[in-house]
Order: structure tokens, then sequence, then C-alpha cells
């Protein structure tokens, strides 16, 4: 099992929160067969845009919860691998370890980058949550493998890979435990790209 094995690369610490200074959301939406994905590089919290990239790339994958990365990793390397600015931190809209084998989207994607990653993700997938607060965590095997956050809305971070849960609650504290600016950024840049193709705009 490719995830499996994956897994088993994860590291679990690598970066602090304060030195997680600018960072690369990236996000897809997809229209039948292709696949409009979106990296967009940002400081300041997500305030200022340093960089954007957009592709849109064929898909051979049905959805599957739980194989999500078969369907997206493919998309989410080739725009990475677009990025000219450099970056400390991966933002994936997608788990990370709070997965059933411990290696979400977010993880694949910081193990094969080897780079720091935060998985982002709307719904639970699996896990108990316990506790009270805005950042409750979320256990899996008896080990707390994700957070559970509310901001107006609730979603669910976990480590990717070279940052462990501590330093994400950190690094999420101190924006308030806000939804990732970057994220909501690039999953607007990636549905209107996507909206452009179908209307008969360039991609």
């Amino acid at each position: 099992m490719v995830q499996r094995e994956l897994a088993r690369l994860y590291l679990p610490s690598g970066i602090k929160a304060e030195e997680a200074k600018t960072t690369v959301a990236l996000d897809v939406s997809y229209s039948k067969e292709k696949a409009f994905a979106a990296a967009v590089v940002c400081q300041a919290e997500g305030e200022k845009v340093v960089e954007v990239q957009t592709g849109v790339f064929g898909v051979h994958f049905p959805y599957i919860p739980g194989y999500l990365y078969i369907r997206e990793a493919p998309s989410l390397l080739k725009i990475l691998a677009q990025v000219e600015s450099d970056y400390d931190l991966l933002l994936v809209d997608a788990h990370g370890r709070l997965h059933p084998r411990k290696a979400g989207l977010a993880t694949i994607v910081g193990v094969l980058m080897e780079k720091p990653t935060v998985g982002v993700a709307k719904s639970l997938l699996t896990g108990e949550i316990r506790g009270i607060g805005r950042a409750r965590p979320v256990y899996l095997h008896g080990e707390v493998e994700g957070l559970c956050l509310k901001d107006g809305r609730t979603f669910y971070a976990s480590p990717g890979n070279m940052m462990s849960i501590e330093e994400i609650e950190k690094w999420l504290r101190g924006r308030d435990y806000a939804y990732p600016r970057e994220l909501v950024r690039a999953d607007a840049l990636s549905k209107e790209l996507r909206v452009t193709s179908e209307a008969g705009g360039p991609s």
C-alpha cells in the first residue's frame, strides 16, 4: 500500500511556528475529466500574495474517500513544480496524519516534496474529537493526530510532514485560529479558473 509506505517516511518535526513566514497554499477544482489547480504563495499571514501559479490537468481516477491522493496528488505536484518562490510551509486542502492510514494527501505531498506541510480539511474523515474550546484535539488510535477548530466554520488541521501538532497549534493560535487566508485564495482561484475554462476562455 503506497500510503502506508509513505507514512513511514513522515517526519514529526522540522519547522517551528515562528519560522513559517512564507506559505504556499494548494487547491484543486474539478469539472468532468479536468483538474483546475492553483498554488498561491503568501507572506504576512496570507495578506500579501507574492506569486500565483495555475494549471489545467487531466484526471484519470474517481473520487474515493480515503484515496484522494490518487486523484489529486499528480495535479498538485505539477503545479508546485511551477512555483519559483522560496517558501517555508505548504498548506494543502486535505488531511495529513488524520487519516485511516496516517497518510492523507497532505502527508503524501509533504513527504514527496520533503517540505513542512499542514493539511487543512473541511470535514472529518476519522478520529475522535475531545475537549472544549476553539482548538480541540482529535485522537486517532489513542494519539493526537489533528485539531478541530472553529472560525465561523469548523475545520480540521493535521500534520502533513515536518511540523508537529504542537507547532501547528501554536501557528494557528498566532492567527487567532482562523481558517488560513491562503487556502481561501487558492480555492477561489481554482474555481475561477474552472469557470473561465467552462465559459470557453483561456485555460
